[in-house]
């Protein structure tokens, strides 16, 4: 089975064991870092094919973790999910190769949807693990 994972970045532990609980419901290949620092280290030694991050971050933001992120992993997807979202959010993470920013949902059943979106049908039914093992 080909695996295609994903990497969810967020400062906010319990915002990402939402997420985790909506991903591991999809079988999505998933894992999680609460901090760019530990997301680049996921990153360098697991190529995953999309990365979520918040945006406003202690330590790294999201635009300073999608730049080294594509620097590590130049074909990699990035969404950017914000309670931050507008046009100007929008702009400067295009500059540092976000591909899509979303506006963070507060709902459970808007980000499972988001997530699904974001993945290609083929990837449901695989697997999720925590902190790159």
């Amino acid at each position: 089975m080909d695996i295609h994972p994903i990497i969810f970045v967020d400062d906010n532990s319990s915002y990402l064991r939402l997420v985790e609980s909506i991903v591991e419901q999809t079988g999505i290949y998933a894992h999680y870092a609460t901090s760019g620092d530990e997301a680049l280290g996921i990153l360098k030694r697991i190529p995953c094919e999309i990365m979520f991050t918040d945006l406003n971050m202690p330590g790294m933001d999201g635009y300073k973790l999608s730049k080294l992120a594509r620097e590590i992993l130049p074909e990699i997807q990035i969404v950017m999910v914000t309670a931050a979202a507008s046009a100007y959010v929008s702009r400067l993470a295009a500059m540092v190769g976000v591909s899509r920013v979303i506006a963070k949902p507060n709902r459970a059943e808007q980000l499972r949807e988001i997530v699904k979106g974001a993945t290609p049908a083929a990837w449901i039914g695989t697997r999720s693990c925590r902190n790159g093992g």
